[in-house]
């Protein structure tokens, strides 16, 4: 049984690795990114502050997890590291500015047409769940809710665009792995 899952954990591994450490940079993100939401407070564009923040802060982690962990990357010289590293940084730019336009449109701009349209304001905030300090925080009223929601559906389109800038562009296969590999 132990070798059946350890081949299928073979032939899967880089799946793996990198749900498991896109997790991991997603739980860093929101880490950052509530964190620094909740210190810069009712302050005039805290929702792009901290969504830049957060973005910087994941940014960094993955590059170093997705090197070193998932397409288990080697460079040579400094040359081919500094040329992943734009490479990867350039990639993540996209989602960045995907991440700073939804929270644009969705939470500073156009949060009372959401709010509407997700009836949020019909939501019970005096309920147990939201006198939690933290989930009040977060999300105990319609424009927080609103915010929270954006959080985590930008999310999950990143880390499937990641993935594929990754896998396409960054983390590349040299030709002669790939011939040695099959």
């Amino acid at each position: 049984m132990s070798g059946k899952i350890m081949n299928i954990y073979h032939k899967y591994e880089e799946a793996i690795m990198y749900i498991f450490f896109g997790a991991l940079t997603t739980l860093v993100y929101y880490i950052a990114r509530f964190g620094s939401r909740l210190l810069l407070g009712d302050l005039g564009g805290a929702a792009m502050i901290a969504t830049a923040i957060a973005q910087v802060t994941a940014i960094t982690f993955a590059f170093i997890t997705n090197k070193k962990f998932v397409f288990k990357s080697k460079t040579e010289n400094m040359g081919q590291l500094v040329r992943e590293a734009v490479s990867f940084y350039a990639g993540r730019g996209v989602t960045f500015l995907l991440d700073m336009l939804i929270t644009f449109i969705f939470v500073e701009k156009c949060s009372g047409f959401f709010i509407r349209i997700f009836s949020l304001g019909s939501i019970n905030y005096d309920s147990s769940l939201m006198q939690i300090s933290l989930v009040n925080k977060l999300a105990g009223s319609p424009e927080k809710m609103n915010e929270f929601i954006w959080t985590m559906l930008s999310q999950v389109m990143i880390l499937i665009l990641n993935y594929f800038f990754s896998k396409l562009f960054v983390f590349r296969k040299k030709k002669t792995e790939e011939v040695t590999a099959e």
